[in-house]
């Protein structure tokens, strides 16, 4: 297989096999390197999951799909009070987070779900996720020449 982009049936652009490849790397590096995340799910803009990894059983296309609605969502929330460039959502639930973050790819853009325990230090899951969006970016670039 080709690291090139091709077309399925439905017209939707797929990742490269290489790209996916490398992205659960990331992903995997995110996860290990960080503590209290129970999964994280790379997924494209229109609601299809790339690559994952899950510590619990998790549905990814499910979470692919309400993923990119939420984040779609709010972007036209924040297009509405005049702000520019919503790059990620925190969702606080009663026993663990969720964190969705923009992957500005280039030639495919994405998100990032991060699904974490209650009880976990914010910052260092948001500076693990823009680790991580930053290497996806550059992986994007890598793959799509």
């Amino acid at each position: 297989m080709s690291d090139h982009l091709f077309q399925s049936e439905t017209n939707r652009v797929k990742p490269s096999d290489s790209f996916i490849s490398n992205s659960k790397e990331v992903l995997h590096e995110l996860v290990h390197a960080t503590s209290g995340i129970d999964g994280v799910l790379l997924a494209s803009t229109d609601g299809f999951e790339v690559s994952s990894i899950f510590q619990k059983n998790y549905d990814g296309g499910k979470l692919s799909a309400v993923g990119s609605s939420i984040l779609a969502l709010v972007q036209a929330l924040t297009n509405e009070a005049h702000l520019t460039g919503c790059r990620s959502v925190i969702l606080d639930a009663e026993d663990g987070k969720i964190m969705i973050s923009s992957v500005n790819n280039k030639h495919q853009p994405m998100i990032v779900v991060v699904v974490t325990k209650q009880q976990v230090l914010l910052g260092q899951i948001m500076h693990g996720m823009n680790k991580a969006t930053a290497k996806l970016v550059e992986l994007d670039a890598k793959y799509h020449k």
